[in-house]
């Protein structure tokens, strides 16, 4: 079945109100370009982290206690 008057009245939508839009088609490609882009650097970012602390050698966890730390709970 052909929808010739819907797509009429699409296109002439469209053409009636082009700024609008290509206002709207820009914010759309925009928003996933910048979806696509976090989505892919965070795991790197993740990576580039973790290998600056081994290089480093820097510490995960810093316990600071006022009552001192045993071997016992160093071991837990």
């Amino acid at each position: 079945m052909i929808k010739k008057a819907l797509w009429k009245d699409i296109w002439k939508g469209i053409w009636n109100n082009k700024a609008r839009f290509f206002a709207l088609l820009a914010i759309i490609v925009l928003g996933t370009g910048f979806f696509g882009g976090i989505s892919a650097t965070g795991p790197d970012m993740l990576d580039t982290a973790n290998r600056y602390y081994q290089n480093r050698k820097l510490f995960d966890l810093k316990v600071v206690s006022s009552y001192g730390i045993e071997a016992e709970d160093l071991a837990s």
